[in-house]
């Protein structure tokens, strides 16, 4: 009986073809989207080999070596989401909400300094910020004054004000369940009007307490509610993945079977990014005979898009490393040099 309740008070999410046509036709009509909404990555090579960016419905997997600075470019995701006038949500398992911000001004403060056309090297980076934010100010004059002491302080102030109520960073731990995130993310969905993006920092710290389970199966039932999150809600959902240590040995490229739990990170997601630093995946060819390009290739980092749903195919992008400034350079291009291995995941 039990059973024939629950069965009936069960939502139906069947459509027959009649309505999603007439339902198409009449958002057509009014002027309004029919299909998926895209939030642009802010990377315009990116959101090409992406047909145009992160798409609502979506769970997007970001996954990397530990230091390839996979936080990084996923917070400057959500930056130029934000700074495009959409909402995004971060939850952060791996740094305080504060740290977080630290960053944020010094990228708003490089993206300063690159519209005034001035070198990047002369704007306040991250630990120049994080000095404001770790010291005393005996004469009490407030952030803004303290933040007009460093260079372009005050004009990385004024950006993150323009998106400051439209992104929010929610502190996790061992008890921010699945249920919390899908439930922070509607509030913000209600009070800004539209589904947030969301960022997860990172899938596999997704607790489950009080279920005595191993890591695959846990990991496998965090991705699907991850992935039924991002379609329930309409937005796109970024995931960071931990990669396996056991399974990168030296002169191997970490691929899409090497994050770290459960074969479901591979069939779940929609779009999966790998980050790799340049030099450790640049064929040895191009360094034989010039000792001195490993320092260049250092300076970058390589995005191999191993699965892509909804977009054109495989793609290698390269993009220079700014972390003093939390940030990726914004121009990205495609990788010449011949990498090892040769690409194993298809779609």
């Amino acid at each position: 009986m039990t059973e024939t309740r629950s069965s009936t008070h069960r939502p139906d999410r069947r459509r027959s073809v009649r309505t999603l046509l007439d339902q198409t036709d009449d958002a057509l009509r009014r002027g309004t989207r029919p299909g998926a909404v895209v939030w642009p990555s802010g990377f315009r090579l990116l959101d090409s080999t992406l047909d145009g960016g992160l798409r609502s419905g979506e769970l997007v997997l970001l996954g990397g070596s530990e230091g390839s600075g996979k936080t990084t470019l996923a917070v400057q995701m959500v930056r130029n989401a934000v700074a495009a006038g959409r909402s995004a949500v971060i939850f952060s398992f791996e740094h305080e909400a504060g740290t977080v911000v630290q960053r944020l001004l010094g990228l708003e403060a490089a993206y300063a300094a690159e519209a005034s056309d001035q070198p990047v090297s002369q704007a306040g980076n991250v630990h120049a910020f994080r000095a404001v934010f770790e010291a005393e100010d005996p004469h009490r004059q407030g952030l803004a004054e303290a933040l007009g002491k460093l260079p372009y302080g005050r004009a990385a102030l004024t950006m993150m004000d323009a998106y400051a109520e439209r992104l929010h960073i929610h502190e996790a731990n061992n008890q921010t369940t699945i249920e919390e995130i899908a439930s922070v993310v509607a509030m913000v969905s209600e009070e800004g009007g539209e589904p947030p993006m969301v960022l997860v920092d990172y899938l596999q710290k997704v607790p489950r307490p009080g279920v005595q389970e191993d890591e695959t199966t846990r990991v496998t039932i965090v991705t699907e509610s991850l992935k039924d999150l991002a379609m329930e809600m309409e937005c796109p959902v970024v995931a960071i993945s931990a990669a396996d240590r056991d399974s990168l040995g030296s002169g191997r490229r970490m691929r899409t079977h090497d994050l770290r739990g459960s074969s479901a990170l591979a069939y779940e997601a929609d779009v999966v990014l790998i980050l790799s630093s340049k030099d450790n995946i640049v064929s040895r060819e191009h360094l034989v005979y010039d000792l001195g390009a490993i320092k260049i290739y250092r300076r970058w980092s390589v995005i191999t898009v191993e699965k892509n749903r909804h977009g054109s195919g495989s793609a290698e992008l390269e993009l220079q490393k700014d972390f003093e400034h939390g940030r990726f350079h914004p121009t990205m291009r495609i990788v010449s040099e011949r990498l090892i291995e040769e690409r194993v995941f298809t779609t």
